[in-house]
């Protein structure tokens, strides 16, 4: 199976503001990150994932035209859950709470979110889901955070050296599995 990941098109959102799960507009390159995409990916799919979050569906909804593939929405390609603190400037963040989490990112849960060996969980219960159904070609366009988790999964790579692993946007990468 050949898995193509493909991070979002750039957000259009101030630096340091920390958005997860938040649903945010895209920046005005949208069109010109998707053409120069186009020329990169195979060229055909057999079916094509995204998180239901906007700033992936645009994406997504482009990809489905251009393979006349219907786009399949899954909760489990969200972005991290940062809880209380989505949307918030990470310098406002209280920095006990941030500095506890930055320790241990990978076991500590954000107020109200999520830790990152969590959304690894849910990760690779979509992955195992979709190695049952074993399509050749697989197109994902989701998150940083969620391709580092599946960047680990798949590479039988620990999370934390995983968290290493840099993801453009709107940039496939191809993983053989």
């Amino acid at each position: 199976m050949e898995i193509y990941l493909i991070r979002h098109t750039t957000p259009h959102i101030e630096k340091g503001i920390c958005y997860g799960q938040s649903d945010v507009p895209l920046a005005n390159s949208f069109e010109n990150e998707w053409q120069a995409l186009k020329d990169k990916l195979p060229i055909a799919a057999d079916v094509l994932f995204s998180s239901p979050l906007s700033r992936c569906l645009a994406l997504a909804s482009k990809l489905g035209v251009h393979y006349r593939l219907p786009v399949i929405q899954n909760d489990r390609l969200k972005e991290l859950n940062f809880g209380d603190w989505e949307m918030k400037q990470w310098n406002d963040i209280d920095a006990t709470s941030l500095q506890q989490w930055m320790n241990d990112y990978i076991n500590v849960k954000c107020p109200n979110g999520e830790s990152y060996l969590d959304l690894a969980e849910r990760v690779q219960l979509f992955l195992m889901h979709l190695r049952t159904e074993a399509p050749s070609k697989v197109i994902i366009v989701t998150h940083h955070g969620a391709m580092k988790a599946m960047h680990s999964i798949l590479n039988n790579v620990d999370l934390k050296k995983g968290m290493e692993q840099k993801f453009e946007f709107a940039q496939p990468y191809l993983y053989k599995v």
